[in-house]
């Protein structure tokens, strides 16, 4: 893998999220209200983080960084290979949802520890709010009543 198929990679996975955040927050428009601000919220920060990887993968930031030495580790990280999901009621929505900003806080932690300077920076920065999407998952899952 080279550094441009992971961040393409890393682009179709934060479109997925944000198109998993859009869906619950249509879920949520009809079945639970007070959860369409939550979801709103995840797919616009998902938004941004796609934009950031964009951003990444059009100027070569990770060209010739230490990241290179680590593709061939980080090519069977599970968020690399999640398929599309398909979620037929908001319970399955959530709990896709919240495996996959599992798995993308996990690769971001690993991305932030490999990589220096800024991209490190921005990385780490991506980990913690895909950590917070979890955390708010989470909770609406437990309110679901099925937790």
């Amino acid at each position: 893998m080279k550094p441009q198929e992971l961040l393409k990679r890393l682009i179709w996975q934060e479109n997925e999220l944000y198109n998993l955040h859009k869906l619950g927050e249509t879920f949520a428009t009809f079945e639970r209200p007070e959860l369409v601000d939550a979801f709103r919220m995840m797919a616009e920060e998902e938004l941004r983080h796609r934009k950031t990887l964009e951003g990444m993968l059009s100027t070569g930031t990770l060209e010739k960084t230490a990241v290179i030495d680590y593709l061939d580790s980080l090519s069977i990280e599970p968020m690399l290979t999640d398929s599309r999901a398909e979620p037929k009621t908001l319970e399955e929505l959530v709990l896709e949802a919240l495996v996959r900003e599992k798995h993308s806080y996990e690769l971001y932690t690993r991305l932030s520890s490999i990589l220096s300077g800024s991209p490190g920076q921005i990385f780490r920065m991506m980990a913690g709010e895909e950590l917070k999407h979890a955390y708010r998952l989470r909770l609406i899952y437990e309110g679901l009543g099925t937790g």
